[in-house]
C-alpha cells in the first residue's frame, strides 16, 4: 500500500509541475527561474518514478 501511495504522489507532483511550467511559459511575463524550477521538480519526480 505505501508503494502505491508514493507512486500516486509522484504522479501528482509530475502533473502539477508540468502544468505550472507550461502555464508560466505561456504567460506574457516569463519568469525563467520559476519555469526552470518547476521543470526541474518534474524531472526529479520522473527519475524517482522510474
Amino acid at each position: 500500500m505505501p508503494h502505491l501511495l508514493l507512486e500516486g504522489a509522484l504522479i501528482v507532483v509530475i502533473v502539477r509541475s508540468a502544468y505550472k511550467a507550461f502555464q508560466l511559459a505561456s504567460s506574457s511575463h516569463k519568469s525563467w527561474l520559476d519555469i526552470a524550477f518547476h521543470a526541474s521538480v518534474g524531472i526529479l519526480a520522473l527519475s524517482f518514478f522510474w
